[in-house]
């Protein structure tokens, strides 16, 4: 019989009164989102645990989010993984090229901040879906919530799931506790919440006891989801198509209230440092049409380092555009924008959160060849009507690499 892939590094199961109930059939959503792992390590032992699916549009791959505990065992990613969804006829068999752990569980096995994983499926025309989540959930929300776990315990007959509620009792920036009850082979369960009219994903299950908790899914961990998965993207004027976004944050190193750096524009052929994740802050689950397109905008080139906008107390309309686009070390409220559609082929205009009157400005006219420095302007234009469409100048292609 496998073991519980938290034994191997010894964390207990939690010891609040058994209140699980069996999901019999677990073939709609959520519960054909989650899968049980049969893990073989790098040394041929047999573990066991949980997974779920998520919505990551444009991903190159099915993402199916664990613990990290699941993925790297004893030092090691593990060899192979199996991953069973309920109502499958097939397993689906991943080796370990297709494993993630994120690098400071890797370094410090710590599972009390930073354990979290990926397996990686390469999609097919039976596409999985996944669950809705969120990096963005007020602590206030928190507060107040319960939230529900669901996986495959060792107490119970192979390869059924089951399901079980608790109350919030604290958290910190990376984690969650909460009163739900959990068995080994948990570990890598959702741990999900009712919010904004749909279960929404708030962390993955990793430690039991008295109370269990989850890895915190936050900006970073999304960034690393992104980044393990090279989902890049240019920021390329709709206006002047020879003409992208670029960001230069070599002295942007720590957070500042102005923020920092170079962003301008830069001639054709973008590279690295006209290249970003565009990272989502919350997204549906995959049987919900409309994404919701609230996202922070991370250099690839510079860790850490956010395109961020201030208004500079902009009121009209002006032909030059006004305000200020910099950059951030770590995203917060400056950082944060909506992404509004204004065409086919993803054009959105880049809508500041805290300043919806403002949006991300770009005038190219006299980038005409590349130039080490960059040239051009990026700053922001404002809206009298935030409903109104954008002009030429705020229209820009978000372009996957």
């Amino acid at each position: 019989m496998a073991k519980s892939a938290i034994e191997a590094v010894s964390f207990p199961h939690s010891t609040f009164p058994d209140t699980r109930v069996q999901v019999d059939p677990a073939t709609s959503p959520p519960y054909n989102w989650i899968c049980s792992l049969d893990i073989t390590d790098a040394y041929g032992d047999k573990w066991a645990g949980t997974g779920f699916a998520i919505n990551l549009p444009n991903a190159k791959y099915e993402v199916i989010v664990t613990a990290g505990h699941c993925t790297y065992i004893k030092g090691d990613y593990a060899s192979s993984i199996i991953v069973q969804f309920p109502g499958e006829e097939f397993a689906r068999t991943i080796y370990k090229n297709g494993f993630y752990a994120s690098p400071e569980y890797i370094k410090h096995g710590d599972v009390e901040n930073d354990d979290y994983g990926l397996i990686l499926i390469p999609k097919s025309r039976d596409v999985i879906g996944g669950f809705g989540w969120s990096a963005d959930i007020e602590d206030t929300e928190l507060d107040k919530c319960s939230v529900t776990s669901c996986g495959y315990p060792t107490d119970k007959p192979a390869g059924t799931l089951w399901v079980t509620g608790g109350r919030v009792t604290s958290y910190t920036e990376k984690r969650i506790f909460y009163e739900n009850n959990s068995i080994r082979k948990q570990s890598g369960s959702p741990v999900y919440t009712w919010h904004k009219g749909y279960w929404t994903v708030v962390g993955v299950h990793s430690n039991g006891g008295s109370p269990n908790s989850a890895s915190r899914f936050t900006i970073q961990v999304i960034s690393c989801f992104l980044k393990q998965m090279q989902c890049k993207k240019t920021l390329k004027s709709v206006h002047f198509p020879d003409v992208y976004i670029r960001c230069d944050a070599s002295d942007v190193k720590e957070s500042t209230g102005p923020g920092g750096g170079t962003v301008n524009c830069q001639y054709k052929p973008p590279q690295c440092w006209e290249q970003f994740y565009v990272i989502p802050l919350e997204m549906p689950p995959s049987l919900v049409k409309q994404p919701i397109r609230k996202v922070v905008i991370e250099s690839a080139e510079w860790k850490n380092a956010f395109l961020r906008l201030e208004d500079k107390q902009m009121t009209e309309f002006r032909s030059c555009g006004g305000g200020k686009v910099n950059l951030q070390f770590g995203a917060m409220s400056y950082e944060q924008f909506i992404l509004k559609e204004e065409g086919p082929d993803d054009v959105y205009s880049i809508v500041s959160i805290v300043f919806p009157h403002c949006r991300i400005r770009v005038d190219g006219k006299r980038v005409t060849s590349w130039l080490a420095s960059g040239s051009g302007t990026v700053n922001c234009q404002y809206f009298g009507d935030v409903n109104v469409p954008a002009k030429e100048f705020e229209k820009i292609q978000i372009k996957q690499l």
